[in-house]
């Protein structure tokens, strides 16, 4: 069921991961070029767009859920299940749209330890104990128990938030 949603999730992806090397390389390049408040204002721009345009393609992907995993030879089970997944897939779309292009912008100033921090160390910190605790220690179905774990994504998102108004990607690594 994860890995017929993770087929159709990765294809809905491919419109917001194009924003985050977007941001990677206009906001550098302006970064490089020493204009600070155009790179700032740029990275906005975009992160929003990238949000509003995942609104749109999350409720594409909401409206294939039914039927894309009719088209796997699996049992009835299996099916609901990937629906139920692609479905919170759906609605986690803006979240990882906004990770997604909060990353790049940080990544875009060199900030590769906030970057690796930003998402490696919450995965490992954050995301598979919370995962390990829920499947160990509760009786909670598996797709609720997706979803709590996804939630966790919020806590990075306010994370993002804060670095990129705070401005602590800028730099020109440039001149460096």
């Amino acid at each position: 069921s994860i890995n017929i949603a993770n087929t159709i999730n990765n294809i809905f992806n491919i419109a917001f991961f194009a924003m985050g090397d977007a941001i990677a390389i206009i906001v550098w390049q302006l970064l490089g070029a020493n204009k600070m408040k155009e790179a700032k204002d740029t990275a906005y721009k975009i992160i929003v767009f990238a949000v509003m345009i995942s609104i749109c393609v999350a409720i594409l992907m909401s409206g294939t859920s039914v039927f894309f995993p009719k088209l796997y030879n699996t049992n009835e089970h299996a099916k609901q299940l990937a629906t139920r997944y692609i479905l919170a897939n759906a609605c986690f779309m803006p979240v990882v749209a906004f990770l997604h292009t909060s990353y790049f912008t940080i990544r875009s100033g060199g900030k590769t330890v906030i970057t690796f921090i930003f998402d490696s160390v919450f995965v490992w910190c954050i995301s598979i104990p919370l995962a390990y605790v829920l499947s160990r220690y509760t009786g909670i179905p598996a797709v609720p128990m997706y979803v709590m774990v996804q939630s966790a994504d919020l806590i990075k998102c306010v994370i993002g938030f804060i670095l990129v108004r705070k401005g602590v990607w800028m730099q020109n690594i440039v001149e460096r």
